[in-house]
């Protein structure tokens, strides 16, 4: 690997800041006590400009050794924590309960205040780069509110770039590919109502219970059927709730949530058909009332050639060639950064966090997760290094298309389905 030396001087002072992040979680829109730590470094690097936006969002701007004007880019980093129940044990744990950066997005965060310290420091490129910390990842969607609160009018830059951390990956491992990477996602939410009573007098109630059972086994056996074994999709029931454990008492209402993942959308839109069919037809059959909400709606996550081909040299010089999956495989994960991506062309890459020895330790969204903070300097030099060739001293070579000209990203989808 090729750490910058001045940004492996600054893994202590990282650290530092992962930890106090670590220990102060905060959940989507409510990173308030981050967003003053992120701004209050910032300033302290002496930023051209530090701003608020979308609520808890922070966008620091830096310019090069010219001063303003000139090609600008945009680095993302991720705020928000996750309402898990931390268990790791380490000294830095969180502090606040049922709170928890179980995804690092803490080392997100502390990647990003590295290189801009470092770039602020030696400003060794032309043109403009804005750092933007980002609220509400989780399942909230906070880039897209990042985006209608004005992020690429604000802070006009010619392609976006995000990383996120890949604990299945080995530390010193990159991977990111052109095209679609990750997928498009709704999450549901089923609610059966009816009424409830004491176990011994049953005809007396409505069987919510057996209408959520039937109901969570014909969507299992419809995504079965309708998603071929070479398709990365999936139909997922992750939770079932009522309002009582006693063994006694039939509730008066049943809810289950989960999540519909693809690639293409046809058969997005057909899985959420049949879905809602089985639920009504199952409410109707049990005399229950039905409540059903999709949410959400990400897109799929679609990286644009040139900044990918760009991104991969770059992670090439930091880790080396051998280290860098070019083509990585599509997966189900979703990403709100697929957002941005529709908007500006740009890429979004894997940094290994994991053992190198070939081991598993806890994958992110576990209560045992924690970030590698080896990590740290590998993805604040990728950062810095992607910066100093984007925006290189002397300007960019002819018929250069690093940093992304084109105002959209023509590998997005255009209402049509990814090509598979």
């Amino acid at each position: 690997m090729s750490i910058i030396k001045k940004i492996k001087e600054m893994s202590l002072e990282m650290t530092r800041w992962r930890h106090r992040l670590h220990a102060e979680p905060e959940l989507a829109f409510e990173e308030r006590k981050t967003a003053r730590f992120i701004s209050r470094q910032l300033q302290m690097f002496r930023m051209d400009d530090v701003q608020s936006l979308a609520k808890t969002g922070v966008v620091g701007v830096l310019h090069g050794k010219s001063g303003p004007g000139g090609p600008a880019i945009m680095l993302r980093a991720d705020m928000d924590a996750l309402p898990i129940q931390e268990k790791t044990g380490v000294l830095h744990q969180s502090r606040e309960p049922g709170v928890h950066h179980a995804c690092g997005h803490d080392g997100h965060m502390a990647m990003l205040l590295g290189a801009a310290k470092y770039l602020a420091e030696t400003r060794n490129f032309e043109g403009t780069v804005y750092f933007v910390f980002q609220p509400a990842e989780e399942h909230i969607g906070g880039a897209q509110e990042m985006i209608k609160q004005g992020l690429f009018s604000k802070f006009p830059a010619e392609a976006i770039y995000g990383l996120h951390n890949f604990p299945d990956l080995p530390l010193g491992t990159m991977a990111t590919g052109a095209g679609p990477m990750l997928a498009a996602n709704d999450d549901f939410h089923v609610t059966f109502k009816g009424i409830g009573g004491h176990s011994a007098r049953a005809g007396n109630t409505t069987d919510v219970i057996a209408a959520a059972a039937e109901a969570i086994l014909a969507i299992k056996a419809m995504a079965k059927a309708e998603i071929a074994a070479d398709e990365p999709a999936a139909v997922t029931v992750c939770g079932l709730f009522t309002d009582g454990e006693a063994n006694n008492v039939i509730p008066d209402s049943i809810s289950f949530n989960g999540s519909i993942r693809t690639f293409d959308t046809a058969l997005h839109d057909r899985l959420k058909e049949k879905m809602q069919k089985i639920v009504e037809d199952t409410a109707q059959k049990h005399g229950v009332t039905l409540e059903l909400d999709f949410e959400n709606g990400y897109p799929v996550l679609v990286n644009s050639s040139d900044e990918t081909d760009f991104a991969i040299s770059v992670a090439k010089e930091t880790v080396g060639d051998n280290a860098v999956i070019t083509n990585v495989p599509r997966t189900l994960g979703v990403e709100d950064f697929a957002f941005y991506l529709e908007k500006k062309p740009g890429n979004f890459m894997a940094i290994g966090t994991g053992p190198t020895d070939g081991s598993k330790g806890p994958d992110i969204h576990s209560a045992k997760y924690d970030f590698n903070d080896a990590a740290l300097p590998v993805g604040a030099s990728y950062w810095a290094r992607l910066v100093e060739k984007a925006l290189p001293i002397g300007g960019r070579p002819p018929n250069s298309n690093i940093g992304g000209k084109p105002a959209v990203n023509t590998n997005a989808p255009q209402n049509k389905p990814p090509a598979a």
